[in-house]
């Protein structure tokens, strides 16, 4: 969200008005908009909640996480997950939660288009729907837009509303030109159109209805501004914080580091060295490819062994890149039994086609006894993408017993000990390895993986981010313990 220009003080009330505006009644109430809707949001794009249900923050939160570190999980999900956005909190459907919450809106609104119609007008339910813009107004500012808001302050002051009101010479469309110009300046300009779609209503309670839900759309461009701006900072002091509680933590208990460094030494590799090592450059050598090792394995992590300590808070992000690392190689494998025709361009986009298709079937297979239901499904299309490729080609359609052998190399892809599997795997998992040992750089695709490029680059891109915000805090620690292990003749 930008302030694209300084709003201007045209909509602002002459000064010489403000004694009229003492008055020290109270101020009418009615049902508010957000009195059963309260600012939070859906968090996503992120596996801070893994399979539990959805986990929902407020923009007090994100500002938390960002000054102080008081939320550790929350800072850390924004350090490390640049996919970290919020969404509009959304009740599931036909659940109580929207009936009431649709139904609470419905109401505000009736209430206020009867009173509007009523003779004479009744304004109790406007002064509210002024105050929930005033305050929407607000929650779309920044700390540094302090004239703003005074100017919000003195264009909508309540008291001189509600004098208007008595008197009925309340000026909606004036109001409504003020806010939505407000708006149009503090918005982002992919928000131009719906903004300027508020300009062709005619109606003012639907006029003032699409101010308010705009207002709620503003809100939250502002809550994810905030935090790609945050996250360098969180980032940083993310780091620092998880150290100093890490750091706590082992003093209260007897062995905080026993998973991992039984993680790590499963990982050291010994071959080819003397001990003991002492030599500080072997050290770290043997350090990184010891750590490129161990983090692999947490993507496909055995549940008879204790999860590393200093790894607890990427635990569900792991387990997800994992799944995504199982469903690349099942996928890969497919295609690779598939047959393929004609020439070079026809077989690529061919592949390319027959992965959309697979990815699809395979949905959210994450397990061997789940891929197993569907191979019988893959198998059928893929003989019905051949077909009509042999057909656009000219070609003679599949025999039966091309058929057939077709659906029996897909279904023996059931067994994870396949040999097209495990050459998938290891060179899915060497890739992975070079990326973190090298942090990244450029890296040729896998022979057999060049359709599926795009997600082995997002998989490793991701990987890498989350191993170097870990090894950022937990290095030394690492270190520490191989440096032990080598160190023993």
């Amino acid at each position: 969200m930008s302030e694209r220009d300084n709003p201007g003080a045209s909509g602002s009330q002459d000064p010489n008005k403000d004694d009229s505006r003492s008055s020290s009644k109270p101020i009418p109430t009615g049902p508010s908009y957000y009195a059963n809707e309260p600012i939070q949001f859906r968090v996503r794009g992120s596996t801070i909640t893994g399979a539990s249900p959805p986990s929902f923050v407020t923009l007090d939160d994100i500002m938390k996480a960002a000054h102080g570190m008081q939320n550790m999980a929350l800072a850390h999900e924004i350090a490390v997950d640049n996919d970290f956005k919020l969404e509009p909190f959304e009740p599931p459907d036909n659940s109580y939660q929207k009936l009431v919450k649709e139904t609470m809106h419905r109401a505000y609104f009736d209430i206020l288009r009867e009173q509007l119609k009523a003779d004479p007008p009744e304004y109790k339910q406007a002064l509210v729907l002024l105050e929930d813009v005033k305050q929407g107004l607000f929650s779309i500012l920044l700390p540094r837009h302090t004239r703003i808001r005074e100017m919000i302050e003195e264009v909508l002051d309540t008291e001189f509303i509600k004098q208007q009101a008595e008197n009925n010479s309340l000026d909606f469309h004036k109001y409504a030109a003020f806010v939505i110009d407000l708006m149009a300046k503090l918005a982002a300009p992919a928000r131009d159109e719906m903004i300027q779609n508020i300009t062709t209503l005619t109606d003012t309670v639907e006029v003032f209805r699409a101010i308010l839900e705009t207002l709620e759309v503003l809100k939250l461009d502002l809550a994810n501004t905030l935090i790609t701006m945050i996250r360098p900072h969180v980032q940083k002091e993310s780091v620092h914080y998880e150290k100093m509680k890490f750091e706590e933590m082992l003093k209260v208990t007897e062995d905080g580091l026993q998973h991992t460094r039984a993680w790590l030494k499963r990982h050291i590799d010994r071959t080819g060295l003397t001990l003991p090592v002492t030599d500080p450059g072997i050290i770290r050598n043997v350090t990184a490819q010891t750590l490129a090792k161990a983090y692999l394995e947490l993507l496909e992590w055995d549940e008879a062994h204790g999860y590393p300590e200093s790894v607890t808070l990427d635990a569900p992000r792991f387990a997800e890149l994992g799944t995504q690392v199982y469903r690349l190689i099942c996928v890969a494998a497919l295609m690779l039994v598939s047959p393929s025709c004609g020439d070079a361009s026809a077989a690529a986009k061919h592949k390319l086609n027959l992965k959309e298709k697979i990815v699809i079937i395979i949905g959210d297979a994450a397990t061997d006894t789940q891929l197993k239901l569907v191979l019988p499904s893959v198998a059928e299309e893929v003989i019905l993408v051949t077909e009509q490729l042999l057909d656009s080609l000219g070609q003679d359609p599949l025999t039966a017993d091309m058929k057939e052998l077709i659906r029996t190399q897909i279904v023996s892809l059931r067994d994870p000990e396949h040999k097209v599997r495990q050459i998938v795997r290891q060179r899915v998992l060497e890739f992975l390895k070079m990326i973190l040992v090298c942090a990244g750089g450029s890296r040729q695709i896998p022979v057999g993986l060049s359709a599926l490029a795009p997600e082995l680059t997002s998989i490793s891109g991701t990987l890498l981010r989350y191993v170097m915000h870990n090894k950022a805090v937990f290095t030394s620690y690492y270190m520490d313990i191989v440096t032990e292990e080598l160190s023993r003749s």
